[in-house]
């Protein structure tokens, strides 16, 4: 099975995230791009994945673009915060 990378982009969803991260615990490498949250956001995705980065918001194609710049495995699944990924994906 090749390897994944998740992605996630974010900006204040510290209510929604850690639901979402653990649903991608199967991830190979897992990817979070914070819009400068002012909650609690980047400390509980830094409890999920040190690849956690922080940068202004410039449109959702370019946090995406960018988050998927950074993924090392040529799959690339992107997930939203309020999303959550089920047993038959993984």
């Amino acid at each position: 099975m090749p390897a994944v990378t998740v992605t996630v982009i974010t900006k204040n969803e510290a209510d929604a995230l850690a639901d979402a991260l653990k649903s991608v615990s199967w991830a190979d490498e897992l990817i979070v791009i914070d819009a400068e949250s002012t909650d609690d956001t980047v400390t509980i995705a830094r409890q999920f994945t040190d690849r956690v980065y922080v940068r202004p918001w410039n449109g959702y194609i370019d946090q995406k673009n960018h988050a998927a710049g950074l993924a090392t495995h040529d799959w690339i699944f992107s997930l939203d915060a309020d999303e959550r990924s089920t047993p038959e994906l993984a």
